[in-house]
């Protein structure tokens, strides 16, 4: 075989390999990003600031989405210390309010429900083991139905 035809296969295999490592890191990385999902969601409900400080990269952005379907209802804050204050006050225990730990968008994530009627979805990513980003959608129509079952 020559050196050619040796070269033109290994540049097309290179992208199939990079599509196949990402799906296998991915895979191998979920279970530490659900763990650290529980852990944002224990020290935000439970105000542990330190361990808050911990899961978040200091470059974090909290967005906010109202639900409205326009710009003006998007909300961002940066910097672990606004993004600790949001949390705090998003997780905040009350009665009425349920947090569960449950897949969004095919990743680590929460949903918010009052009763019974889920209020918001929180999609987490992330960079290495810290939280980069955290996306908050109040009022999601999607959710509308998850917790109906159709016979």
């Amino acid at each position: 075989m020559s050196e050619i035809t040796h070269s033109g296969r290994l540049r097309l295999l290179g992208p199939a390999l990079t599509r196949c490592w990402r799906s296998v890191w991915e895979w191998l990385t979920r279970p530490v990003h659900y763990r650290a999902v529980h852990a944002l969601h224990v020290a935000a409900e439970t105000r542990d600031r330190g361990q808050l400080r911990a899961l978040l990269a200091p470059t974090v952005s909290v967005v906010i989405d109202s639900g409205s379907g326009d710009t003006s209802g998007v909300r961002v804050f940066q910097g672990v210390e606004d993004a600790r204050v949001v949390l705090e006050h998003g997780f905040a225990r009350d009665t009425d309010v349920l947090v569960q730990e449950r897949s969004v968008n095919s990743q680590a994530g929460l949903i918010i429900s009052r009763a019974g009627t889920p209020t918001a979805c929180i999609a987490v990513d992330f960079t290495g083991r810290l939280i980069t980003m955290i996306w908050v959608r109040l009022e999601p129509p999607a959710l509308r139905h998850w917790n109906t079952i159709y016979a």
